[in-house]
């Protein structure tokens, strides 16, 4: 029968995922954003968008199968052996064929290798954006008539995350403020489509020192969703809303602040998180000269009682919210200091809206 394998894992920093990991087998687009010119002038001047704050469903579904994880098991002689470490697959190998036959999906691999049983199997696999094939032949676990070949895979993850800023002239948006990658692996993970959709909160983590914090809650899946996810980048992803689910997102329009701009002293952020998206008070203390983007652009405090009483700080769920100074959206919420949960990191608006070709 299949063997499922479901843990709580993080997108880096602050989004909380489920994944499913499917474990082999059965009974028997990296994409990091690449920038031609680092000193270039990003064109944002008079540019307004609606600032978002909106806690959202994420779900996404990646390219290829991923292997997330290897195993040994004890096979019909009650010996222990992964057939898979053997033949040289790694943590992080994307599964594209088996045997001349494209795969798609862990659903794709369970129902190909269960109809034709213990054989000598030939992987397609990208590994670090080269091309590589490999043999695998399964053994038969012992006293059982399952096969397995020894990893763990997984095609699909989803969680909770912020919406940083919407377009309301081209429908798009930016959510996250950073780039979500695999837990097990570190690497911007490729993802070939994907949805956000309304979530509800239902309890809070408070963050501690060296335990960074943790909004806890459920996608609505009854409802329809809110828009697409069409890019995962090193500062976020990005997709279209519904036309039809615009008025989720309507708000005052706010400028776009050039990082120039940003000063040392009081800001706030806008997010959500007891269901109600709010505005807190925070403090920027640092800023970084950067002529390159970078996802740690500055440094910022949560000076608000009230968030520091609900959440103790920055927690995941929270990456993403926009950062306000002098009426502008001038950045997102990305990272958590985890010696200190009242303090993180934010990103320049201006590298998050470089990331959309055409402008946001």
């Amino acid at each position: 029968m299949k063997v499922f394998l479901k843990r709580v894992l993080f997108f880096v920093f602050f989004i909380a995922v489920l994944m499913t990991a499917v474990f082999f087998g059965f009974n028997l687009k990296t994409n990091p954003y690449k920038f031609a010119n680092h000193d270039q002038v990003i064109e944002t001047e008079g540019k307004h968008v609606i600032p978002g704050g909106q806690t959202v469903g994420v779900e996404l579904k990646t390219e290829g199968v991923l292997v997330v994880g290897l195993a040994d098991i004890a096979n019909a002689d009650n010996i222990s052996t992964s057939p898979a470490k053997i033949a040289g697959i790694q943590i992080g190998d994307k599964i594209l064929e088996i045997d001349s036959l494209n795969m798609t999906s862990t659903d794709d691999i369970l129902k190909y290798t269960e109809n034709m049983g213990i054989k000598v199997y030939k992987f397609k696999i990208e590994r670090a954006g080269k091309i590589i094939y490999l043999t695998i032949t399964p053994v038969q676990r012992y006293e059982s008539h399952e096969i397995k070949f020894g990893f763990w895979a997984r095609d699909n993850i989803a969680g909770i995350g912020t919406i940083t800023f919407v377009d309301p002239k081209t429908g798009t948006y930016s959510a996250i403020g950073h780039g979500i990658s695999d837990s097990e692996t570190g690497k911007l993970i490729d993802i070939e489509s994907g949805t956000i959709s309304k979530a509800n909160i239902t309890n809070i983590k408070l963050g501690k020192k060296g335990e960074p914090g943790e909004i806890i809650g459920y996608i609505l899946k009854d409802e329809k969703s809110l828009g697409t996810v069409s890019d995962n980048t090193n500062f976020g992803i990005y997709g279209k809303i519904n036309e039809d689910s615009m008025g989720y997102f309507s708000g005052d329009l706010m400028e776009i602040g050039r990082k120039e701009e940003l000063k040392l002293g009081p800001a706030y952020i806008i997010t959500c998180v007891n269901n109600e998206i709010k505005k807190y008070g925070i403090v920027i203390s640092r800023i970084f000269y950067q002529n390159k983007p970078d996802e740690k652009s500055f440094v910022i405090k949560i000076t608000d009682e009230e968030l520091l009483q609900m959440t103790n700080g920055i927690i995941q769920g929270m990456s993403g919210s926009p950062v306000i100074q002098n009426n502008k959206i001038v950045g997102a919420v990305t990272h958590v200091f985890m010696n200190d949960p009242s303090k993180g990191y934010g990103i320049y608006i201006e590298w998050i809206f470089d990331q959309i070709k055409g402008g946001a």
